[in-house]
């Protein structure tokens, strides 16, 4: 099912087997961001993983999500999909892994500007509002530099029954590393994807040397390069199960998305 958003961006709603991911797959449209189930789906705890990692790197060379379990954070760079796990490990992640949620597309840069010292992430998601003015559309955004400090967050794998994304988030493990490099794969939705999708940034980090990650609750920024991709097309893929079972997907969960994704847990930070 398609459905016209505005001239330049659509929203495709595909059920995906319950039982099997062996379909077709056609290359991906270099304009076109591909979504794994929706951001609510995820809150209420299915932490199941419905797409396989190769079939998603199908989709898309660069991303945020996570993994099957809730299994620590999704980092997807360079055509290749790492994995920032609850203990501050950084590993690639396997053909036989799957995702429960997930944002991709296939890196093709529209600008590219520098990026100037910052000293918070809100101060830099200002100053990307500023040079990257299509605020109803998608834009993938890749931040290579030094940071002062970065601030991530991972959680640990989780095992049914499963709870709350709110709750397991408040003993996610959060950890600040200083005078770092490394790169900012960001995805910027519109205001209005809420339920579907988390409206504004959504940044995940990994290191130049690939061995440290995570989902990203502040930084300091030192400066680097700033290049952005706008997808003009949106694709949603759901889980054949979606529509079968009890959860509400259509509840207004804003308040605790909002929490989650600004949340710094109770775990101890460490630092590098």
């Amino acid at each position: 099912m398609t459905t016209k958003i505005s001239p330049s961006i659509y929203l495709g709603l595909v059920c995906l087997s319950a039982c099997s991911h062996s379909h077709p797959v056609a290359a991906p449209d270099p304009d076109r961001i591909t979504q794994v189930s929706v951001i609510n789906a995820l809150m209420l705890g299915r932490y199941d993983g419905v797409m396989p990692i190769p079939e998603l790197l199908r989709q898309g060379d660069f991303g945020v999500g996570t993994l099957d379990h809730l299994d620590g954070e999704l980092i997807v760079l360079d055509g290749k999909a790492y994995q920032a796990r609850g203990d501050g490990v950084v590993a690639e992640v396997g053909p036989d892994r799957s995702t429960p949620f997930a944002v991709v597309t296939t890196f093709d840069p529209d600008g590219e500007f520098p990026c100037p010292g910052v000293a918070g992430l809100a101060d830099l998601d200002a100053h990307l509002d500023m040079k990257i003015p299509q605020r109803n559309g998608f834009v993938a955004i890749r931040v290579d530099g030094r940071f002062a400090s970065i601030t991530v967050r991972s959680v640990r794998r989780q095992e049914p029954p499963y709870r709350p994304l709110a709750e397991v988030a408040e003993s996610q493990s959060v950890r600040t590393h200083r005078d770092i490099a490394g790169t900012l794969v960001g995805i910027r939705c519109p205001p209005w994807v809420g339920g579907l999708n988390v409206p504004g940034y959504h940044w995940h980090f990994l290191s130049e040397d690939r061995k440290l990650g995570g989902h990203v609750l502040d930084l300091g920024a030192l400066g680097g390069r700033v290049r952005y991709d706008v997808c003009r097309n949106w694709l949603v893929e759901l889980d054949g199960s979606a529509g079968s079972d009890e959860a509400d997907l259509g509840r207004d969960l804003g308040r605790e998305l909002r929490r989650v994704e600004s949340s710094r847990g109770v775990a101890g930070d460490s630092k590098r």
